[in-house]
């Protein structure tokens, strides 16, 4: 992983603009819409501006909204305009006019003038690379069209990660497809948020276009159907945190595009989206409503999609009701109806009408407006809801007919009542809805009923379906008559008296109560006929106060399911009787039921009610006054009321006191509130029952009452619930009670227990038939029921166990559920063993089999409350223990394995139950659940043994346990495990044989947690973890497994190091096991992550002491692996200098001990078996350290901290000693390595007090790693060069005080370095040095390798000195000529010897020959005599050579001697400065002339000492190699006059000399075009008319004129290839003059015409000469270099004018060509396709079968551009 300096230098680059390199330049201005490559990169911006400029005027006059733009982007201004010259803030600007021109561009882009005016952003302001998101989003709706491939061409190499589903089609140019920018919306996150940024904004800018918007519609609706499928995938929970996600992240674009009132087209894009999202997820209530009040925001007109919306919307929300802001925006909308029936064949609209019927309602009984009944009436008529949302709509309007009256608008109230009696009578008449009315009346309440049927009573047909439920009141004289008739009809039906029955509230069954129903139910309308009815003998109204027949049954019909008039005219009956009649008896039997009757949803009732509670009031008073012995007064129905028999007796009756304290008390003070609100007397008893003494709860009145009155009366009313035949009444009044725990010490379900027992086991089919004949809420009664049942009664929870057992004959799928239900409300009060019994009670329903409705249904809920409630861990436990074990026993018998493996039903339950339990425990598991993981570790051991058995894997039922085991154990703190609980053994099996990653990482994460809770017991298994999670997990590229290895290691490495130290005593020996497997994992991490995982496990055990084994162990690993090298620099980078300086330290330690006899603590990190190559593995390390060091990296670092003054620069200048000493000790054994890579500064320092040691190898050892460091030729800074200057006094006083002569030599080999490397910067210090080098110690010496180097050294001050070295030559050079003159004439000189002194004097004669005297020159060349006589060898001779040869004389020895002589010619250029080599410009000039001649003088008379053709060839190589050699330093200026000369001296000689002459220089432009390409391009000019004058006017008969011929056709084709290269300088900036016209040269038809016409004739002569090899290529190279249709028009009608030669030889040169061309040129070429057609189908059938042949070919070639075949254009 790169460095941070890294990163950021690859950051600049990648957005560096390439201001240098033309060649990128032109690659970027070639980058077009309207244009092919090659022609955009030859426009100039005022070309490309007039054009464009042209599409924007008509773009203007389309939309006056693009003049905005014409005082910015398409000013004449725009066209000096360079982004990368802009400022940042100017950038921004740009950006945002850009993006407005493009956003309202995007809507034009077919036509040409949008094409022209986006040709010109791209091409001056680069949008498609600065502005790429919106350049490509602009583009995208029209992915279809052929002009999306440009664009996509056009894109550069780095896009965004939202483009890069675009890399194929950009590779392949073909259009992406519709279904692929789906699911790349669907999957990437990034294009979807920038598509939808993008559509906003525009639309934010009111610069929308309809193609944009379709297309944003289509394909986000298409997205987001795919993103919730995909969201549908997993668990429940994962499934509804995606789908909460989804909707999270659509909701902000959905809200802000409903807000655009003026896109309407966007809306309903928003619209189909919403559309898509309620019909495929399950959205909340609040999200449903506030989406619609979205839908409906600013709405000022109607469309379908919007109206589809809000029906899918309305479809899920659970209520009715519409939100406020939705319902006033429907009303608003005029034809709604007519709307909706368009809809209703496609969608369910019933719940949106039904909550505008509703709402409507509302609106109507608050204000009282009647207008609201015609929109009723409108939807209604319109049919378009089911007949159960009719009823559900019906209801609430026949209730409000009756109710209207006492509203808080008497002044409208009748009217708005007879209106709405009106509408229900025209509905119940209407032909459209009149059936639907009809049959919805079934489905209405009771109460409902009866309105109606005094509201249709007049209907015959009616009357007879609402009997005997509904009668009358406001009945004609003709029903009188009728009603009359028939009462006194069932009255003669009636038995004047029943001697068995003395209540009917008995349970037994009544054969008078339906009579008697009958009867009052014709006669209560009837004042006359109710007076008969209670006068009836049967009732025996005179026994009311003994017997309570006569009450109870009006209680009866008080209490069912009758009309509310019904139910007020009983509550009447017994009113006027209590009223009326004198009485001495105790009646409390009515009051329970008068508590239901105020509780009654009929304002009616209660009010009758209210009438009958003051009339017992009075009564009571009435008694109380008049009888003194109250406490003798008996109860009415006391042993009767319910039945002789126990349900009689068991009814808990309150005293007088009491029952007068309940009515006086607890209801006559709030009888007004309980007329306006049925739930009013519920509140009260509440109240009165349970709250405390000083509470007053709102609306009512009355004093607290006291403990004992208050328990009485619970007991009452639960005695009286209890022992009732009448289940409303127990529905009624149960939930009231069950409310209030207790009273006093009475407990409500020790009380209310019976009836839980009795509802439990009276049957299913007795109880629904009750609740179908009293109208009940079955589940709900049921839910009450169960409520009875306590925590603390285990009775009662063993009868809730007993119930779900029951088969569903006895207690029903209703009961079941109640009872689950009442489970898990009862579960968190029960106790841990009621706990476990029922936990396991749940688990064995929870994996039963279910073959049936009723076992599944017990199944789903079982399971649902083992997931829901909260386990405790005697409870999980108990469900662990009791799962079976799947573990292979090896003690059973084969014959039992064989039973256990031939039942797999079994194993699969097991499997199902052990399932169920890990799932269970997963979801409760805490770290309260401590006990629960060794039984956790033995499940996962158990499953591990299943599959070893069985060869399948359970990987989820692993990953539940590892989980749970997970959850447990995430907050280790203070957590007590007993070690025998934990099997580290398991998680290595899970790691090591599991192919799954999620197993293993779960097991990692585990081990990681252990770690810190257990480390000894994990530490024995950690390496093992480590070696598998190398090879599988570490691979992984996905964060999750980045994560799990990091939690990992955190976890784990700091507790192996801590065990590691304490089992080692050599830390080292156990942390290499460690950073083995680490080092084994490299290769297998991912590149993103390496860096970072092991500077993260370095950091852990400790940089400074291990980093150094840790690079010694990669490189044993992967020693020839560059990345590993490249890796382990930038490691050692992540650190600082103390830590580098360590590394280096110990790492040098380890090499040298591996040099040892006996090695000792560098055999834990490197192989040195004897079968190794000691010294080899220690040459590998110092080559790696070397490559380390020599980074350049950490140079700085150390230098910068060693510039500081602090404690730590200290202590590492006190350890730089140690570090170099060890250095030295490397280079001693191996030279060749310098092995430092400190900064020069603080390197020189530490060899300045090395020099100071005693001993005389270390002093030597030193200096040597000093010279090998200036060997070595790295930059050095210019602190560390004044360094070395500083260092050249320490050099040469230990030149002059040495007396080892090793360490003396070195010394001057440094001063010869230091000089020569950066000499020239400091003259007066080389000066300095010089005197000691020509001093006695050096060049005076006897020591012949003294001498030697001096010499060498003088040279390099010579050519650094210059002139300033003249005040040394009259010692230096005679000095040095006499040395070696007596060496030469006593036959001791050596080779070596007479080099360096040659050297010497060539830098004397080169850089100042003036300064030699005449004298020494004399000596000189005695020397020199000296020398060739001596016969020291052709190196010596080549030396000498070197230093006095000439070219005549050279040229005169042979070719080896003037090739000598041009090497030392060229190596003297390649010395010189430009400016040298301009002043020497004739000289040069004569010397290439002089070789240019060669061939001329060679062969123009050629003799036995000519020169052969190779020689020749060779020597005018050298010659070209020297000539560009020279040009490099030269300019235009100089050199294009020397070329002029040139031509014309080689023309300005005889035939046969201008023919060699010639045929050298087109030899030399050759070279000089391939070498310098397009930047000469235009000194083609220069010899165009010579090259056409050769070429028409070759003799091929002669051999040098064919020579002459192929050189200029090679030349030409050089010439034409770098035409088009681009603009480049190559390096040395030669020819700077040519930058500004470097292409483009044979475009000109003044240059193409004359050498295109004279290179097409060439093909007349290829019967003399083969065209393959020379003319063919080059007439290809100007094709292309031409780049012009009408050039390209002008050759191809030449070549096929050869294709009707006579001659077969030119046909064939001319297919040939054609075939060439369409090689390289391919479709641009064949657009002359039709012009070749006619010669094409000629050519087939040419006489010569080569040439039919080749034309094959050729067709062959065309077909595999074009793609199709050729045969149907030739027929």
């Amino acid at each position: 992983m790169a460095t941070t300096l890294a990163s950021q230098l690859a950051q600049i680059r990648v957005q560096s603009t390439n201001a240098l390199d033309l060649k990128a330049q032109k690659k970027a201005h070639s980058k077009s819409l309207l244009f092919d490559a090659r022609h955009a990169a030859t426009q100039d911006f005022e070309t490309l501006f007039q054009i464009c400029s042209e599409g924007f005027r008509e773009l203007c006059r389309l939309d006056q909204r693009f003049l905005a733009f014409a005082g910015n982007l398409f000013s004449d201004q725009s066209r000096q305009e360079d982004r990368t010259q802009m400022t940042a803030a100017q950038n921004k600007s740009l950006d945002s006019v850009l993006e407005d021109f493009m956003a309202l561009v995007g809507g034009r882009l077919m036509l040409k003038p949008a094409m022209k005016a986006m040709e010109w952003l791209i091409r001056r302001f680069s949008v498609h690379k600065f502005n790429m998101t919106c350049f490509v989003l602009t583009f995208l709706p029209y992915h279809t069209s052929s002009m999306f491939s440009t664009v996509l061409a056009i894109l550069p190499e780095r896009r965004p990660a939202a483009f890069k589903f675009l890399q194929p089609y950009l590779q392949s140019s073909t259009n992406p497809p519709r279904h692929t920018i789906v699911h790349t919306l669907a999957h990437n996150q990034d294009l979807f948020s920038v598509f939808n940024n993008y559509t906003l904004n525009v639309c934010r800018r009111e610069q929308q276009y309809p193609a944009l918007v379709s297309f944003w519609s289509s394909m986000t609706t298409e997205a987001v159907a795919l993103i919730l499928d995909r969201s549908r995938l997993g668990r429940l929970e994962l499934q509804k945190k995606n789908q909460e996600d989804v909707v999270m992240r659509l909701m902000p674009f959905l809200a802000e595009g409903l807000a655009m009132q003026h896109v309407p087209d966007l809306r309903v894009g928003c619209y189909m989206i919403l559309t898509v999202l309620c019909s495929k997820t399950n959205l909340s209530e609040a999200v449903l409503t506030s989406t619609m009040d979205l839908v409906v925001y600013e709405w000022d007109g109607i469309t379908h999609a919007g109206l589809i919306c809000l029906v899918m919307l309305s479809q899920q929300r659970q209520a009715v009701t519409l939100p406020k802001k939705t319902f006033k925006a429907l009303i608003a909308i005029e034809q709604l109806s007519a709307d909706l029936m368009l809809l209703k064949t496609q969608y369910r609209v019933g719940k949106l009408v039904l909550g505008l019927i509703l709402g409507s309602i509302q609106r109507l009984g608050r204000s009282g407006d009647a207008e609201r009944l015609r929109y009723i009436r409108v939807l209604l008529e319109a049919n378009l809801m089911q007949p159960s949302f009719v009823a559900i709509a019906l209801t609430p309007m026949l209730h409000l007919s009756q109710d209207i009256d006492s509203l808080s608008h008497p002044k409208g109230g009748f009217a708005t009542r007879s209106a709405l009696t009106d509408l229900l009578l025209y509905l119940f008449d209407s032909e459209a809805v009149g059936s639907v009315v009809h049959s919805s009346l079934d489905g209405m309440d009771t109460d409902a009923r009866h309105i109606a049927r005094e509201i249709f009573g007049q209907h015959r047909s009616l009357k007879e379906r609402l009997e005997p439920h509904e009668n009358d009141d406001e009945m004609s004289d003709a029903d009188r008559r009728v009603n009359s008739a028939r009462f006194d009809d069932l009255v003669c039906r009636i038995p004047s008296q029943t001697a068995f029955e003395m209540s009917l509230l008995s349970h037994s069954n009544s054969y008078i109560l339906s009579s008697l129903t009958d009867t009052f139910l014709a006669a209560y309308h009837s004042p006359e006929n109710l007076v008969a009815f209670a006068g009836l003998p049967i009732l025996r109204k005179s026994l009311a106060t003994v017997e309570p027949l006569y009450f109870s049954f009006f209680v009866r019909i008080w209490c069912g399911s009758y009309s509310a008039s019904a139910r007020a005219a009983a509550i009447r009956m017994v009113t006027d009787y209590v009223a009326t009649e004198k009485h001495s008896v105790d009646i409390q039997m009515l009051l329970p039921y008068i508590v239901y009757a105020l509780a009654d949803p009929s304002s009616l009732v209660r009010r009758a009610a209210t009438e009958l509670t003051l009339a017992l009031a009075s009564f009571f008073s009435t008694v109380g006054e008049r009888d003194s012995n109250l406490s003798k007064l008996k109860v009415l129905g006391e042993e009767q009321i319910y039945g002789p028999g126990k349900k009689s007796e068991e009814v808990a009756w309150l005293t007088w006191p009491n029952a007068v304290e309940f009515v006086q008390d607890w209801l006559v003070p709030g009888m007004e509130e309980f007329k306006l609100d049925s739930e009013q007397i519920l509140r009260s008893l509440v109240y009165h029952l349970n709250a405390p003494a000083e509470t007053k709860v709102a609306g009512i009145n009355g004093q607290k009452s006291d403990i004992p009155l208050r328990s009485s009366v619970l007991n009452w009313l639960c005695s009286h619930v209890i022992s009732t035949p009448l289940y409303s009444f127990k529905a009624k009044l149960l939930p009231v009670l069950i409310s209030i725990p207790k009273v006093g010490q009475i407990s409500t379900a020790t009380l209310l227990k019976p009836l839980l027992i009795e509802t439990v086991t009276q049957g299913y089919e007795a109880f629904q038939k009750i609740s179908e004949t009293e109208n009940i809420d079955t589940s709900r009664y049921l839910n009450n029921v169960m409520e009875i049942a306590t925590a603390k009664d285990k009775d009662s929870v063993k009868l809730l166990q007993n119930c779900i057992s029951a088969p569903q004959a006895v207690a029903g799928p209703s009961l079941h559920l109640a009872a689950f239900r009442r489970l898990r409300q009862l579960w968190p009060l029960l106790k841990s063993q009621s706990q476990v019994s029922v936990g396991k009670f749940m688990l064995d329903l929870a994996v039963s089999k279910t073959s049936t409705e009723e076992a599944s249904i017990k199944q789903t809920e079982a399971l649902i409350t083992l997931r829901t409630v909260k386990l405790s861990t005697d409870t999980l436990q108990t469900l662990l223990e009791d799962c079976p074990s799947l573990a292979h026993d090896g003690s059973q018998k084969a014959a039992k394995r064989r039973r256990t493996a031939s039942s797999p039903k079994a194993t699969e339950d097991d499997v199902k139950k052990i399932s169920v339990v890990l799932e269970i425990v997963e979801a409760s598991a805490t770290e309260a659940n401590l006990p629960l993981v060794g039984r956790l570790f033995k499940v996962l051991a158990d499953l591990q043994g299943y599959e070893e058995h069985s060869g399948l894997e359970l990987l989820y039922l692993e990953l539940l346990t590892m989980n749970s085991i997970l959850s447990i154990l995430q907050h280790p703190t203070n957590l007590q495990i007993e070690k025998s609980d934990v099997r580290a053994d398991v998680l290595v099996e899970c790691v090591r044989n599991s192919s799954n990653p999620q197993v293993q990482q779960s097991a990692l994460l585990v081990v990681s947690v252990l770690a810190s809770i257990l480390p000894d017991l994990i530490i024995h298994s950690v390496m093992p973890i480590f070696t598998f999670m190398n090879s599988s997990i570490m691979k992984r590229t996905d964060d999750y497994s980045a994560h799990v290895v990091m939690q990992t290691m955190d976890s784990v490495v700091p507790r192996v190091m801590e065990s590691l130290r304490k089992r080692h005593k050599d830390s080292l020996a156990g942390v290499s096991e460690l950073l083995l497997s680490f080092a084994a994992a490299f290769e297998h991490v991912p590149p993103p992550r390496r860096l970072g995982l092991f500077q993260s496990l370095m950091d852990m055990i400790g940089a400074d002491e291990f980093l150094f084994a840790l690079l010694i162990l990669l490189k044993n690993k992967f020693p020839r692996n560059k990345r590993a090298l490249q890796f382990c620099i930038d490691l050692l980078d992540c650190y600082g200098a103390p830590t580098q300086i360590q590394t280096i330290d110990r790492y040098v330690a380890t090499i040298l001990d591996s040099t040892k006899p006996k090695p000792t603590f560098s055999t834990h990190l490197v192989d040195l078996k004897p079968s190794h190559n000691s010294e080899e593995t220690a040459m590998i390390l110092l080559d790696h350290l070397t490559a380390l060091l020599g980074a350049g990296r950490h140079v700085p670092k150390i230098s910068q901290t060693l510039a500081q003054e602090n404690d730590q620069s200290d202590s590492l200048r006190s350890l730089l000693p140690r570090v170099m000493d060890q250095i030295l000790s490397l280079s001693r054994q191996h030279p060749e390595n310098e092995g430092s890579g400190l900064p020069m500064t603080d390197f020189i320092a530490t060899i300045q007090g090395l020099l100071e040691s005693v001993d005389v190898q270390t002093s030597f050892d030193a200096l040597r790693s000093f010279e090998l460091r200036l060997s070595s030729r790295k930059p050095i800074p210019v602190a560390g060069q004044d360094t070395c200057f500083g260092f050249l006094p320490k050099l040469t006083k230990t030149i002059e005080t040495s007396d080892h002569e090793p360490t003396k030599r070195v010394a001057l080999a440094c001063v010869g370095h230091i000089v020569e490397q950066f000499g020239k910067k400091n003259v007066d210090a080389v000066i300095g040095a010089t005197s000691t080098v020509m001093g006695t110690e050096c060049l005076g010496t006897s020591s012949e390798e003294m001498y030697i180097t001096s010499l060498l050294s003088l040279a390099t001050i010579v050519e650094v000195l210059g002139d300033d070295f003249v005040q040394f030559v009259p010692h230096t050079l005679p000095l040095s000529l006499n040395i070696l003159n007596s060496k030469l004439d006593n036959s001791t000189c050596s080779k070596r010897v007479h080099n360096a002194g040659f050297s010497f004097f060539s830098a004397l004669l080169l850089y100042m020959p003036w300064a030699i005297a005449e004298p020494d020159l004399d000596l000189l060349l005695m020397v020199s005599h000296g020398s060739a006589n001596a016969e020291l060898g052709e190196e010596c001779s080549a030396e000498r050579r070197a230093t006095l040869g000439t070219w005549a004389n050279a040229m005169a020895e042979g070719p080896e001697a003037l090739k000598e002589h041009l090497c030392v010619l060229e190596t003297l250029i390649g010395r010189l400065s430009k400016s040298a080599v301009g002043r020497q410009s004739e000289a040069f000039a004569a010397l290439l002339t002089k070789a240019f001649d060669l061939r001329r003088i060679q062969l123009g008379n050629r003799t036995e000492d000519s020169y052969d053709d190779k020689e020749i060839d060779d020597m005018e190589e050298v010659t070209n190699r020297v000539a560009i050699a020279m040009i490099y330093k030269s300019n235009d200026t100089i050199f294009r006059p020397m070329f002029v000369q040139l031509i014309k001296w080689a023309g300005d000689s005889s035939p046969n000399a201008m023919v060699h002459r010639k045929t050298t220089l087109y030899g030399f432009f050759i070279r000089f075009f391939d070498t310098l390409k397009s930047i000469v391009t235009s000194y083609a000019g220069l010899i165009l008319e010579d090259a056409v004058e050769i070429l028409g006017k070759v003799d091929f008969s002669d051999p040098a004129s064919k020579l002459l011929w192929t050189k200029v056709i090679e030349s030409l084709r050089k010439c034409f290839t770098h035409d088009q290269d681009g603009r480049f300088l190559p390096p040395g900036h030669l020819l700077e003059a040519q930058a500004d016209n470097m292409s483009g040269f044979w475009q000109s038809p003044t240059h193409f015409t004359p050498i295109s016409q004279v290179l097409l004739d060439q093909l007349k002569r290829a019967a003399e000469v083969s065209m393959a090899a020379e003319v063919i290529p080059s007439v290809t190279e100007l094709a292309v270099a031409a780049d012009s249709p009408n050039h390209h028009k002008v050759l191809n009608a030449t070549i096929l004018k050869y294709t009707r030669s006579d001659d077969p030889a030119v046909r064939l040169a001319a297919v040939q060509c054609q075939q060439s061309l369409t090689n390289r040129l391919g479709e641009e070429w064949l657009a002359l396709l039709p012009e070749m057609l006619p010669f094409v189908s000629e050519l087939q059938e040419d006489d010569d079968e080569t040439v039919e042949r080749e034309t094959l070919r050729w067709i062959k070639k065309i077909e595999d551009v074009l793609g199709e075949s050729l045969t149907p254009m030739l027929q």
